[in-house]
């Protein structure tokens, strides 16, 4: 009920309700029914009467009061000077299983406003949508493995009254090696890995965004956008399949064109929610809280993804020195270690668990799975260069074995090259990139409402992995963490639970260009 009640909040937040026959009166009044989100007539209407709680139930009382902290809850101190902006259709975001579990956002681009699914990525810089692509570019959600059909738009740069190119003599044009002449258009190569790149040329165009406060006014900024005429590999079949939007530290991604332009802070802010595959948020210009906890951001010429110190973690309250440098990565579902850190870290993790291990399996990506057990409470943190914790409230995963039964694994990979914390390891936080102090700040949040949540230790395995009868790719090997990677691709694997009502959250995300009229 968990994921239905959390469906329900974000649907209540989203559209007030106003349901019914319309009339015409002889006055030239118009008149409405008014139905509550959870009454028979809503339930029966949107076929939702499996998901929603009786009327009267303890489950009806606490998505109620669920719901009034999300709307009255905004009152904590804030680092803020300007209000943040958002997207103009909305701030939430949406981890999608059948799109590799990356964060994704409806974004709007150009004029007319046209909207995109994109995926969100730290470790990526450029805003790029499928565009002028034929057949390399996925048309419909269906052919990306959503149940239903959903098209989705492909960006027409000659649709757009405020599109106009990017030539190879202005200095926005990174690629201008690659140009025949100044005066030709910039072209663009982006390999996320040796098979998957997205290919096309520079231009720009208009993002439309919204101030986050009760005035909504709308902000347009002008963005650089790659016009993604060839996609390969993944991106021509479950990730990304819409376009990705660089939230990196190079001067063309969002985040930095926003900051020049003097629209935002240069800084923003992501949200994760406690259980992988539901809603987040984001905010453009966000500097967090005053009480939040930081570490610095340490920057690599080699990688502009944001990487920090980790001094050690702390298993079960005992300390273990696990020193490492790693990258915090969006686009990155779980957690990769190198040795020594993963073993240091999953020994540690091991010794104290009760609940028998599981063998091996060499099918099956995480090494250290358990029998599952209802209490699954042994607290983790990790502990950052100058004394700041991060408690990780979702470290675990749950799997169906070959036979069936369940199990619970510790949602960390061995990695070959490279430290990467995940969404995994984020879910529970508010995490804030502030690009001008250099700071990774986080504070422990549900994402719709702001205040602290109190339990220090982290809950039962929420989030189901595919069965170990489905073979998951290793991480790809790369000097530079890829935004999008086969190690993220993961089928639906229809092993129930919040799982299988992902794609009903899906649906209302993509209903946003409707819903924001309301």
């Amino acid at each position: 009920m968990d994921v239905a009640r959390q469906v329900f909040v974000l649907l209540s937040v989203l559209v007030v309700i106003f349901w019914g026959l319309e009339r015409c009166e002889a006055s030239g009044k118009f008149s409405f029914e008014v139905h509550h989100m959870f009454s028979d007539a809503v339930k029966q209407t949107l076929g939702f009467d499996d998901l929603v709680p009786e009327n009267g139930s303890l489950e009806y009382f606490k998505v109620l009061a669920h719901r009034d902290r999300f709307i009255r809850g905004r009152g904590l101190a804030s680092n803020n000077e300007e209000t943040p902006l958002t997207f103009i259709r909305s701030n939430l975001t949406l981890a999608l299983n059948f799109l590799g579990f990356l964060h994704y956002a409806n974004v709007s681009v150009g004029a007319p406003a046209t909207w995109f699914l994109v995926a969100l990525d730290t470790s990526s810089d450029l805003f790029w949508l499928p565009c002028n692509c034929g057949t390399t570019c996925i048309h419909d959600l269906k052919d990306a493995g959503f149940p239903e059909s959903v098209p989705l738009n492909l960006y027409t740069p000659n649709a757009s009254t405020t599109s106009s190119s990017i030539l190879c003599n202005d200095k926005r044009c990174f690629g201008s090696g690659k140009c025949s002449s100044p005066e030709s258009i910039c072209p663009y190569q982006i390999a996320f890995s040796s098979t998957t790149v997205t290919t096309g040329t520079l231009l720009q165009d208009v993002l439309h965004l919204v101030t986050e406060d009760e005035d909504l006014k709308p902000v347009n900024a002008n963005v650089t956008l790659g016009c993604g005429q060839n996609q390969t590999g993944i991106l021509q079949k479950n990730i990304a399949v819409n376009g990705v939007l660089g939230l990196g530290m190079k001067e063309y991604s969002v985040p930095s064109l926003l900051a020049k332009a003097n629209i935002t802070a240069n800084s923003f802010s992501m949200c994760f929610g406690r259980i992988i595959g539901v809603v987040g948020r984001i905010s453009f210009g966000d500097k967090g809280y005053t009480d939040q906890e930081e570490t610095p951001l340490v920057s690599l010429e080699t990688s502009t993804a944001y990487g920090v110190n980790v001094t050690g973690v702390s298993v079960g309250g005992d300390p273990v020195d696990v020193p490492l440098f790693a990258l915090f990565d969006t686009g990155s579902s779980f957690t990769l270690l190198q040795e020594p850190a993963y073993g240091d870290f999953t020994k540690a993790f091991d010794n104290l668990m009760e609940d028998k291990r599981r063998p091996v399996d060499p099918d099956f990506p995480f090494e250290f799975c358990y029998d599952l057990s209802p209490n699954v409470t042994t607290p983790v943190e990790m502990i950052f260069v100058g004394g700041s914790k991060m408690t990780l409230r979702n470290p675990f995963l749950t799997a169906a074995s070959k036979e069936g039964t369940k199990m619970y694994c510790l949602g960390i990979l061995k990695s070959q090259n490279i430290n990467v914390i995940g969404q995994n390891l984020m879910s529970g936080h508010r995490i804030v990139f502030d690009r001008e102090r250099m700071i990774l700040g986080w504070k422990q949040s549900n994402c719709f409402e702001d205040e602290s949540l109190a339990s220090p230790s982290p809950p039962p395995p929420e989030i189901e992995a595919p069965p170990p009868s489905v073979p998951t790719p290793p991480p790809a090997a790369s000097a530079t963490p890829p935004p999008i990677d086969s190690r993220n691709s993961t089928k639906n694997s229809g092993t129930g639970g919040a799982a299988n009502l992902i794609p009903l959250a899906a649906q209302l995300l993509l209903l946003l260009p409707l819903l924001a009229f309301f």
